[in-house]
């Protein structure tokens, strides 16, 4: 086997903590793409893409970022080309026995099975440049990979016979798109963010542009909540409120440990519930009125990129607006469409409705989101380790046990949160896979070996994800006691629980915390008996935001504490 690798850990994503701890491990972190970054690596910048974060929290606690240029920055929030930066400089950076990140990273490499032989993980994997195959064999694997590394292109009827383009979102940046003048109609397809960029630039461009939400899919769940970056609060901007644990307080978060009269009598009492769906409700009437859904003038279907539900529920999807002109342009020259598509012909577009819209589209652009990036383990796999698969596929006993668990929970989860017993009415989208039953949505029950990193959905990535990494080396130490195995399915169920009846529809696989990432966090830390991040006095803990640096000193904190065992 000449052409296989052996390693100790091998990481699909990041790795600093783990080498922090452990220099002398033998680790390689295998990467898809030809750069870092994932989301915010070069080859997906475009001008109109900019961070939904703000500068102090997008950064990891070993290496602050420098603040960018005052023309790139918007109420502290910044173009993504600066955190492009900041992750390529922090990979050359961080070195550990004699070797930097970027030493240990093998780009190029695609991972096309994962299985575990005779107690070692192998990775069977295939260079994307010259196609030359290989097996890497690790102790430990680290799944970094998150959920958007793989796009999901709708399967267009008709595509073959289009003599247009079709680009996914994570291939527009490098794209000529834009700059080409033989493309003049453009179609996006899709309801969120990114589909929102694509458009605006389409626009701004002076492209002819449809904008097409889809009844199925991503789309079946409605537009998009673009929420003005200058929201009115006590913090620098809405994302550094995020992360103080006093408004963390007001979301109905079962991670929150229910033992303060404060969280008792906001979501336990019916006067608590009133008072937080009146706050939230103030939110969203200011992100209605900004956008103008029904007050702007427009005979091209504005009206449709209305959203459903309260942003509080989460069922669709939600993202930052950065750009005055955005609404004031999108309902003027912008058609907005609410149908599938139904055919791709020469240079045209034909909509699956009853009117047979079609028009010419010399371009598709797809902000149709991204597959869950576990499609390189076999079922027997996903099975043993909790990840999701097929429901169709599940043994009757294992559904009956889930069943039982998770209602047992819910009832739990309703007797705590009075505003969860009546859920607004809305559009259901049913997942056909079981959901994640990892514990944090990090651990398999039966397999120490492997961990899942970056498979919540959490709003402060890097902050998630730097806690996450620091809870995973001291679960690899043994440096806590983990509960039982029935406690933690317990505690798994109340995940799944919770997240069907907070976020629903996005909830349906349970691994879904946009709004809590800080108690997220906390409940991570808390496990592994630190402190740090709870030592700036009652109203510090309470009013400001948690930083990275916090988790610096979480971080040396174990690191001392290590020592002295």
């Amino acid at each position: 086997m000449a052409d296989a690798k052996f390693f100790d850990v091998v990481v699909l994503g990041a790795a600093q903590r783990l080498l922090q701890a452990h220099p002398e491990t033998r680790l390689a972190i295998l990467e898809r793409d030809y750069c870092v970054g994932g989301v915010w690596s070069e080859r997906r910048l475009y001008p109109s893409f900019w961070t939904q974060w703000t500068h102090g929290i997008a950064e990891f606690s070993d290496m602050s970022m420098e603040r960018p240029p005052e023309e790139d920055c918007m109420h502290d929030l910044f173009r993504a080309k600066y955190t492009t930066q900041y992750l390529e400089c922090y990979v050359d950076n961080m070195s550990h026995a004699g070797q930097t990140l970027r030493d240990r990273i093998q780009f190029n490499t695609h991972v096309q099975s994962i299985r575990k032989v005779d107690g070692q993980w192998r990775l069977a994997c295939v260079n994307t440049v010259n196609k030359s195959q290989r097996s890497v064999f690790s102790s430990r694997l680290m799944m970094a990979n998150g959920q958007s590394s793989v796009p999901r292109v709708p399967d267009f009827p008709g595509k073959e016979h289009f003599q247009g383009k079709i680009i996914h979102s994570i291939d527009f940046g490098q794209s000529d798109i834009i700059r080409d003048k033989s493309i003049q109609h453009i179609s996006v397809i899709g309801a969120g963010k990114s589909a929102a960029d694509m458009v605006y630039e389409a626009v701004k461009a002076n492209k002819t542009v449809s904008w097409i939400i889809r009844k199925t899919g991503n789309g079946s769940l409605g537009a998009a909540a673009f929420a003005p970056i200058d929201l009115p609060t006590p913090y620098k901007n809405g994302v550094e409120a995020s992360q103080a644990r006093i408004m963390a307080s007001l979301q109905p978060c079962y991670l929150i440990p229910n033992r303060s009269w404060w969280t008792w009598f906001l979501h336990s009492t019916s006067l608590g519930a009133k008072l937080v769906s009146k706050i939230f409700a103030l939110l969203d009437n200011t992100v209605r009125k900004y956008a103008g859904y029904r007050e702007r003038k427009s005979d091209k279907g504005f009206e449709k990129l209305e959203y459903d539900n309260d942003i509080i529920w989460q069922n669709g999807t939600a993202g930052g607006c950065h750009f005055a002109d955005f609404w004031p342009l999108i309902a003027e020259k912008v058609y907005v469409y609410r149908s599938d598509v139904k055919l791709l012909s020469g240079n045209e577009l034909y909509l699956n409705d009853k009117s047979g819209t079609h028009f010419p589209c010399d371009a598709v652009l797809c902000g149709t989101g991204w597959k869950d990036g576990l499609d390189m383990f076999d079922y027997n796999t996903l099975v043993e380790l909790g990840l999701p698969y097929p429901k169709d596929m599940e043994s009757q006993e294992e559904t009956a046990k889930w069943e039982k668990l998770v209602g047992e929970a819910d009832e739990h989860i309703l007797r705590r949160f009075v505003m969860l017993r009546n859920p607004p009415k809305h559009y259901q989208r049913h997942e056909t896979r079981t959901p994640y039953r990892l514990y944090h949505t990090m651990a398999p029950l039966h397999d120490d070996s492997i961990l899942f990193m970056n498979h919540v959905v959490a709003g402060a990535k890097l902050f998630a994800a730097e806690a996450q990494a620091i809870w995973a080396v001291a679960y690899w130490d043994k440096a806590f006691t983990l509960p039982s195995i029935a406690e933690r399915e317990e505690d798994i169920a109340h995940m799944i629980a919770w997240n069907k009846r907070r976020y629903l529809s996005n909830g349906e696989l349970g691994n879904f915390a946009a709004f809590d990432s800080v108690p997220y966090v906390d409940r991570l830390l808390d496990e592994i008996g630190v402190t740090s991040h709870r030592k700036k006095g009652w109203l510090g803990n309470m009013f400001a935001p948690i930083r990275p640096a916090d988790l610096g000193r979480v971080w040396h904190e174990y690191l001392a504490r290590r020592t002295e065992q």
